[in-house]
Formats: C-alpha cells, structure tokens, sequence
C-alpha cells in the first residue's frame, strides 16, 4: 500500500514548511519524534544523572535489534560506531592480511572507503582500483581484477557521486564462492533501499545514521557476520570489549562473543536515543514502502530533467537506481547554479560537476516539480 506522507509530514518534518529538502544523501534532517527523544534523553541526564543505567541497557538493545532489522541479520553481529570510516577501519586494521595479499575497489569510492585500505600499503597489501565507466564500475571489471591472492572486495552498497546501485547479490555470491570476505559502505542506501546482508553473502557493512538513516551525526551501527567475526581482531580495546565487562573488580581477557567486542568503551546514549526514534519511524513505515515511494520521486526527476534537456548522470536501469540522482545543465555553470538554488532554499548537493537531487519518502510531486522550476529561473539568471 502507499504511504500517505501528509500526516508524516506535518509531525515528523517542519523542515519541509521552509525547504525543497533534496539532500538526504548529504545530511537528512533529524524526524520532529527523534529530535524530541534527544531532548528527553538530554534532560534525563540532566536531572538524574547517571541513575537510569537500566534504562540505558535496555535502549541500547533495542537500537541494536532494530540496526538488525534494518540489515537482515542478528543483534549479536551489531556494534555501534561513530562513523561509516570507524567500522571500515574496524576491518582493514583487524583483517589477518599477509604480505603479498591484496584487496579490489574501485575509483569512484567516497574517501571514508579508500583511505583505511590505502594504509595497508605500507604492510605490503596491494589496493587494486577498478576505474569506473560513466560513473559507475561494471562487476565483471571487478571479478577481472582478483586473484588467487585476493583476499577482499570493499565497495558501497550506492556510489555517492552517480547514485549507481552495486549489485550486492551478485558480488556476493562470486566472493562466497572465491573465499574473498565482502565488505561494503552502506550509508547511502541504508534506510531507502532495502538490505539482506545474508542472502546478499555480505561480511561485514558500516554505516553512519545522518544520511537517509534520518539520525544524528557520529553514530551508526557495523554489521559483521558471526561467520567471520573471530576472523577480525579488535583493534581498539577497553572494559567494555570483554565477556564480563560489569566485572570490574576482576580482570578477565575474554572477548565478548558477539560484536559487542568492537565497543570499547561507553555508549553515546544520547544519540543512540535519536538514532533508535529515527530507526522506529522508518521501520513502522516499511523499508520497501519508502523504497516504491522515493524510485516514485526520483522517476519524476527523471522525466523532469529530460524534458528540460539536462544531461543525466545516474543510470536509469531499475537494476542500478538508488535514491540519487544527478544532473548536469549544459552552457551553466553548475556549482553556481547550485549556490543560486541553495539561496532559494533548494537543498541539494553539488557532485561531480552537477547538481545532485536525493530525495526521501516524505518529499511530494509538488516539491520535484518547484525544484525545476527553480532550477530553470535561476539556470535562465547565470
């Protein structure tokens, strides 16, 4: 069934009283009833201190259960991190390489995907980067790219630049059947598009809440499977890594058997409170309810942009669409056109020499029509 947005709108997102809101794969705005549970939470600490510590156990397990939902697995293979560049590091720095070994990308990563395993030059690890094709990589480049000695495979669930869809299933599949570990950047699908980390034979997925998870920044949740859990030593360590981490008058170096050995230390509570209340709306809305509804929205931007002649740099293959699309006016200077629609309070990005549009479930028709016919008066100024 659709999702009427009309109610939602009203209660969970003032910001579309002021903006043509088409930034959800830079920063979403916070839903009116996570920023609410953040101010209780603040408050609650203000006024009890550090009393509820049975309220915090529990909050923390259910945002746990519910990062679980959201990826298809198990709350005993989610830790929370700070950000997407923590959990990918959590791997490349605890992964048993050997010199000689090496891992494939691709060229049209965010830096958050590149930089962890650009270090593990110096441990004699070769990063093989695939060059991308219209924006995007080909899977049979990346197969092409291993060997015998291919240890993993890292990429993003959506390439942030294009919006291009990486077929997971696939890619998992091929890595299953080649012993390669797959690990993947989530956070610019998590929340839009829906995810089975099982049957897509994902290892290991990170994600940070801000984008079209709808929470606060520097918090997110790090999949990783119980298959090769004892396979990536912790790197960071701390009382709450260990099996009897309430045991403080005994010290016991037995590591936690879940994922709960990749948290240190104490839990950002405050924002897990957001981050659970942002999780609760998406979810009781239905993942693939708000996935029909945003490829509905991003039709529509489609078929806009080829009405007015812009060039597209998004595929537009059901196969490879995401909650991104980009575009590029011809004769224009973009990045100021770009700064003319941020003055009109317009909010998208500008990428790859375009104009990025991400729209979330609770944007409308209307608000994709006003965009373009901002986007045409301003691009008619310059």
């Amino acid at each position: 069934m659709p999702i009427d947005v009309s109610p939602i709108r009203a209660a969970e997102f003032p910001v579309s009283s002021q903006y043509l809101y088409f930034n959800h794969a830079g920063v979403s705005p916070l839903p009116a009833s996570a920023a609410e549970a953040g101010i209780r939470a603040y408050r609650r600490s203000r006024d009890e201190g550090a009393m509820p510590i049975r309220h915090w156990e529990g909050l923390i397990q259910e945002t746990r259960g519910r990062f679980a939902s959201i990826v298809g697995a198990s709350p005993e293979e989610i830790a929370f991190v700070k950000s997407t560049s923590e959990g990918l590091s959590f791997v490349a720095a605890g992964f048993p390489w050997k010199e000689g070994d090496n891992l494939v990308t691709t060229n049209v990563e965010f830096p958050s995907n590149i930089y962890p395993w650009m270090r593990l030059q110096t441990r004699n690890v070769e990063v093989r980067m695939i060059c991308a094709k219209d924006g995007w990589t080909r899977k049979e480049d990346l197969f092409a790219a291993c060997d015998g000695k291919t240890r993993l495979i890292t990429l993003s669930s959506v390439e942030f630049l294009s919006g291009f869809r990486n077929d997971l299933s696939s890619i998992g599949e091929y890595c299953q059947k080649n012993g390669i570990f797959f690990c993947v950047d989530g956070i610019q699908s998590l929340g839009v598009l829906p995810m089975d980390v099982k049957s897509f034979g994902i290892d290991a997925v990170s994600a940070d809440s801000h984008k079209w998870l709808m929470g606060p920044d520097g918090i997110g949740g790090f999949y990783i499977s119980r298959d090769v859990m004892d396979m990536i030593e912790p790197v960071i360590l701390g009382w709450h890594s260990v099996k009897n981490r309430f045991d403080f008058d005994k010290y016991d170096f037995r590591m936690s058997p879940d994922a709960q050995r990749y948290e240190p230390g104490c839990m950002n509570t405050n924002a897990l409170t957001v981050f659970n209340a942002s999780m609760e709306l998406l979810l009781s809305t239905g993942i693939d309810r708000i996935w029909e509804r945003v490829r509905m929205l991003t039709d529509l931007i489609f078929e806009k942009a080829r009405e007015s002649g812009y060039e597209i740099l998004s595929s537009e293959k059901p196969e490879d669409r995401s909650g991104i699309v980009t575009i590029r006016i011809p004769r224009v200077d973009n990045a100021a056109l770009w700064k003319a629609l941020q003055n009109r309070k317009v909010m998208c990005a500008s990428r790859n020499g375009g104009i990025r549009l991400s729209p979330h479930f609770y944007n409308t028709p209307e608000e994709v029509e006003a965009a373009f016919d901002i986007l045409r008066e301003e691009k008619d100024k310059l």
